[in-house]
């Protein structure tokens, strides 16, 4: 942490009267000499940006999984009195996070969008799904055991200090306990420096553990006394309890079991299998298909973690009759992995760089050459072709504009005409088939269905074996849904698989 913190913000002005707890009316704050801001919390601190344009409006959270941030759901709500009422899924107006990083405008930490949000059953807590996952960032712990009166308790936050109305910094505030109740944590400024005010909502609320920190509350709520712009002197706030809220927030959590995933006949026994960098270890996986629209125990693909990949695609690129892997790293290079036609590859080679602006990516042979191709969405909403010889990729041309809005991206023979088409999620949750032409360009998207807006990852792949391209898609909810393709460019009823 670059300093102190001498004010920590929530989003609501004053503390409500009626809270349902008698922790308000609890014993006053000792004074006391408070912690100085503990570094270990400094990795998993997240700042959230909410909207575009003006108003926007600023929250703090704290990462406790590698594509999960924990905050506090009034950031989220049109009435934070009512933080209950928001609504789970993609969150009503654009929200970026930044984690990692003490000072907003520094370097290395991490950025992404928030791509769903998952409101707690009770209480005003959020979580908040990241559209790709950190890496080398350690999330925070969540206490097994709650707060006890007298606790001091660290908070750190990115909200209104004592003299600045938007810090660039992360800071931190002593917290003693005055009391807790079953869900909540009241608490006050150890000093009159020592203060919750706008911005920290959501902030973390840390004790000291044996191996560095642990969360035990979320802070929702503050009369924000000597904030900048307030005359309240009273430092009093409120917290939701995070222990008893462990098991829903790892359970949570656990749905985004696959970081990333493509579909191919990867062992050879011409049935389509599922691949997968696994969130637990970051290892990839190969699920095989039982040719019904299940898939069986995973099998290691290679010894190596695949930390860092952004993006997953697999076809016939080298034009052996074995399905080979293309990822797209964090660094910006692209690695293909050859695969054996077992359940492995045979090493890998960067094929490509630069790809820092690229944002999905789909493969099949677009141009009929017995040769992988790639598609690619630039970060400008254009959809670029790249042919492949072989051993590597031609330079890109654009294919087509306006992709900006697409969300999800595969390819194949949807329509059975012999050229690689295009399927693309639009953010609404609607499903676009754009047929191929053969050479790398497309025709007019169609829309042909909706409600996609819950899938997380799709891949086109002939699970069935009836040489009709099918899609492949996890549920936001961890399930796999298996879609048997028709031949005409649209799916039947899927096949589910219920996440374990």
């Amino acid at each position: 942490m670059s300093r102190t913190r001498t004010r920590l913000a929530v989003l609501t002005t004053v503390l409500a009267a009626a809270v349902g707890s008698a922790s308000l009316t609890g014993m006053p704050a000792t004074a006391a000499t408070g912690p100085t801001a503990l570094a270990d919390a400094q990795a998993s601190m997240a700042r959230l940006h909410i909207g575009e344009g003006d108003p926007t409006r600023s929250c703090s959270g704290v990462l406790v999984d590698r594509q999960w941030v924990l905050t506090a759901a009034a950031c989220f709500a049109n009435n934070p009195a009512t933080p209950s009422q928001i609504t789970a899924g993609k969150p009503a107006l654009k929200t970026t996070a930044t984690i990692g990083k003490s000072s907003v405008t520094g370097t290395g930490g991490y950025v992404a969008e928030v791509a769903e949000l998952v409101p707690s059953p009770s209480g005003d807590l959020v979580m908040a799904r990241l559209a790709t996952p950190t890496t080398g960032i350690t999330p925070v712990t969540v206490a097994a055991s709650p707060a006890g009166e007298g606790d001091t308790l660290q908070a750190v936050g990115f909200g209104r200090t004592k003299t600045q109305w938007v810090p660039g910094s992360a800071h931190s505030a002593a917290m003693k306990v005055s009391a807790a109740s079953g869900t909540e944590i009241a608490l006050s400024g150890v000093t009159a420096k020592d203060a919750l005010c706008k911005g920290d909502t959501g902030a973390p609320l840390l004790r000291k553990a044996d191996e560095g920190v642990e969360l035990v509350g979320i802070a929702t709520r503050s009369r924000q006394g000597g904030c900048l712009g307030e005359t309240e002197t009273r430092t009093d706030a409120l917290a939701i309890r995070t222990d008893n809220m462990a098991d829903w927030i790892a359970t949570t959590a656990g749905r985004s079991w696959a970081l990333l995933m493509t579909a191919e006949d990867f062992n050879g026994d011409k049935k389509a299998d599922l691949l997968t960098i696994d969130a637990a270890d970051d290892f990839l996986y190969a699920h095989p298909g039982d040719g019904k629209g299940k898939f069986g125990k995973p099998v290691k693909v290679s010894p190596g973690k695949w930390t860092g990949m952004r993006l997953l695609a697999a076809t016939d690129f080298t034009g052996d009759g074995k399905a080979d892997i293309l990822a797209a790293n964090t660094n910006g290079n692209l690695y293909l992995y050859p695969g054996n036609g077992k359940n492995g590859v045979t090493g890998s080679s960067v094929v490509a760089s630069g790809w820092d602006g690229i944002r999905l990516l789909a493969a099949a042979d677009f141009n009929a050459d017995k040769k992988g191709d790639l598609l690619a969405i630039h970060t400008n909403g254009n959809l670029f072709f790249y042919p492949g010889n072989g051993k590597n990729f031609t330079s890109g041309t654009v294919s087509s504009t306006g992709w900006t809005n697409m969300r999800l991206l595969t390819a194949g023979d949807f329509n059975r005409d012999g050229k690689a088409d295009v399927y693309a999620v639009h953010n609404s949750g609607d499903l676009y088939l754009s047929s191929g032409k053969g050479n790398g360009t497309f025709n007019t998207a169609s829309k042909t269905g909706g409600g996609w807006q819950h899938m997380r990852l799709i891949s086109e792949a002939d699970f069935n074996g009836d040489q009709k391209s099918d899609l492949i898609a996890i549920h936001t909810n961890g399930s796999v849904h298996a879609y048997p393709g028709n031949g005409n460019g649209g799916f039947n009823t899927p096949i589910v698989t219920t996440a374990s």
